[in-house]
């Protein structure tokens, strides 16, 4: 029998289920599965916490922040003080969460971050810098470190999730995150602001118009739309998105448009013709022209 977590709260480190919400410190790791309903829950100095959402409801609130708990998003919360949970009308949620103590982060940046010849040297070895990581709701299919909570958490409605190792998943995450940590502090610093802060919110932004053209990729998409939706001025938008990403975000539209159509041509699902109305372009000679350019071969070439 598939396991469902109903109404329970099972901790894969411990190998325990809970009928009622465990309580863990900032000291305690923790790979908690559940399908549960409940009002309020208060996270006090909580450990660095990933949540994926596979069935979301209520939000999450620290001071002045607010972050939607929404289906398929994913959020990290860095260590603090605490957060609350508000799920006003009690409704369901379906969720996998890591908690992973300053101990393992420190372990691992020590790993990722010295020399092969001092690891070895102390191979049990810490570095003590402060992580920071985005908070923010993120679709986790435009994000590996999403995709990956999301396999994890259809492992976990497997037989074989109890005969998983918690330490090396929790590991994996952590590569995961400080990959797409390092990417992030790389546009960052391309961005144009005095303020570290006013750098923050725009690349949060930047990523509000990023997740828009992933969700709309079948749509046209002008600069207009995204200027509108990130509430960054058109120019803002051109200047940091190209900044942040290599590419205007007319380029970046383009060439993930063609991306998707050589999926779509390699399945062969569709034709060529189909698969250019599916990704909004109205003639098929500008599509080919577009596809070429990026590839070097027509779309016929990937034909199977």
């Amino acid at each position: 029998m598939m396991p469902s977590y109903k109404d329970e709260f099972y901790n894969h480190f411990e190998k325990k289920t809970h009928r009622s919400p465990p309580h863990y410190n900032e000291t305690e790791n923790f790979l908690m599965r559940y399908h549960a309903q409940f009002p309020y829950y208060k996270f006090d100095k909580n450990c660095l916490t990933a949540i994926y959402m596979a069935q979301g409801n209520g939000e999450f609130v620290r001071k002045n922040k607010k972050l939607k708990a929404v289906d398929g998003h994913f959020m990290i919360l860095n260590p603090n003080d605490g957060w609350e949970y508000l799920n006003e009308r009690n409704n369901y949620i379906d969720v996998l969460s890591f908690g992973i103590t300053d101990k393992i982060i420190k372990g691992c940046k020590f790993y990722l971050c010295a020399t092969k010849e001092k690891s070895l040297d102390s191979p049990l070895g810490e570095i003590s810098e402060n992580s920071f990581f985005l908070e923010s709701s993120l679709n986790a299919e435009h994000y590996a470190s999403g995709q990956l909570l999301k396999r994890i958490y259809k492992l976990s409605g497997q037989n074989e999730y109890k005969f998983t190792c918690p330490n090396e998943l929790t590991i994996e995450l952590l590569y995961s995150l400080y990959k797409e940590q390092v990417l992030g502090y790389k546009i960052i610093e391309n961005i144009d602001a005095i303020k570290y802060s006013t750098r923050i919110e725009t690349l949060k932004r930047l990523l509000v118009a990023y997740e828009y053209i992933h969700d709309n990729i079948r749509e046209q998409i002008c600069i207009e739309q995204l200027s509108a939706v990130s509430s960054l001025s058109k120019f803002h938008l051109y200047d940091s998105f190209k900044k942040a990403f290599g590419k205007t975000p007319h380029q970046y539209i383009n060439r993930l448009k063609v991306s998707k159509a050589k999926e779509y041509i390699k399945k062969g699902s569709n034709s060529i013709s189909e698969v250019s109305d599916l990704l909004g372009y109205n003639d098929l000679s500008v599509f080919s022209k577009v596809f070429k350019r990026v590839y070097g071969h027509p779309p016929s070439h990937y034909i199977n």
